[in-house]
């Protein structure tokens, strides 16, 4: 696994080939700033594996390096892990919200990096033998894809959508928030109804439109709250929320279907994509319990499909579909 550290502080420079050798990756190239870093991975031949980058650096810190780094092509799924001395709320959010993968702590802890590696290093396994004909340079869009859709189960990462980050990076932040002993945030589950017989019917462009409109929506209803929400498959979307009061789900549940029911969404033989979604009511995480995560995750989509089992049950306003223009 290639990998790219960048730091501005020489000592760390010197010192993270040496961890990353005992660790067990042997090749690591380093970078003093995030132009110096940049420069390097617009010059290298073969793209790299994993960058570890440092958060506090001058004219261009590790946060505005990750999301210009998110921004090229054949790294927009690279894992990227902060390794970092910053410990507040408001670096980690920014940190995944420009598209880290993890965040490592300073001072070098070589367990943590060691975990961080190897993570990354799963990862890049994971999607190699997933997508081995995957081109990374081609555009990512729904409007790109076609076929068929993957497999229901699997989860859906959409690129260039804000706040949204595969399921692992979910994880990872929420284990942050744990170590660091930060409350305040809370998790629910936003469920599609009939989410097979949307899958088996749609084409692969169709289903990640699905996705997106859904994806529209709650980003809309949320507002201003700062989030971060991954597809996880099977229908399930976990949205971590900085709203600090928890209440329940339903005036959300009906925003968000009541913007779903005004989009007219359709497949592209014109015929009607009526989505309908369910909410579970939050759950505050345990701050205290790191390993919890998934568990918590398993929880929040247990509420929402309860709730698709309470509205099965009830009558459904009728959608009238408004006319489109000509």
């Amino acid at each position: 696994m290639r990998i790219l550290a960048v730091d501005d502080d020489p000592f760390i420079l010197e010192l993270l080939p040496m961890f990353s050798l005992q660790a067990g990756f042997p090749d690591m190239s380093t970078a003093p700033s995030g132009a110096a870093a940049l420069e390097v991975l617009e010059t290298s031949e073969v793209p790299f594996d994993c960058l570890l980058l440092d958060i506090n650096m001058p004219e261009m810190d590790g946060i505005e390096l990750c999301s210009r780094v998110r921004a090229m092509p054949a790294y927009r799924k690279t894992p990227i892990i902060m390794l970092t001395a910053m410990k507040e709320k408001d670096y980690i959010d920014r940190a995944f919200e420009a598209g880290a993968t993890d965040y490592a702590s300073k001072p070098i802890d070589m367990a943590e990096l060691r975990a961080g590696l190897r993570m990354a290093q799963e990862l890049n396994v994971a999607r190699k033998s997933n997508q081995p004909a995957e081109n990374e340079n081609a555009p990512q869009s729904p409007s790109h894809q076609s076929g068929t859709p993957s497999p229901l189960s699997e989860g859906v990462m959409i690129e260039g959508i804000k706040n949204l980050v595969d399921g692992r990076a979910l994880e990872n932040y929420l284990r942050q928030l744990s170590r660091a002993g930060l409350g305040g945030s809370q998790i629910f589950a936003v469920k599609i109804h009939q989410i097979d017989a949307i899958h088996s019917r749609a084409s692969a462009a169709e289903f990640l439109y699905a996705l997106t409109e859904v994806i529209d929506a709650i980003s809309n209803a949320l507002g201003a709250t700062r989030h971060l929400m991954s597809y996880i498959g099977d229908g399930n979307f976990i949205i971590v929320s900085n709203k600090p009061n928890l209440e329940t789900s339903g005036e959300l549940e009906s925003e968000i279907q009541n913007t779903l029911d005004e989009k007219n969404s359709e497949y592209d033989n014109g015929d009607p994509l009526d989505i309908e979604v369910s909410i579970g009511n939050p759950i505050r995480p345990n701050t205290s319990e790191a390993q919890m995560i998934e568990e918590t995750f398993k929880r929040a989509i247990a509420r929402a499909e309860a709730r698709v089992a309470i509205r099965q049950n009830e009558p459904r306003p009728v959608n009238i579909r408004s006319p489109r223009s000509l």
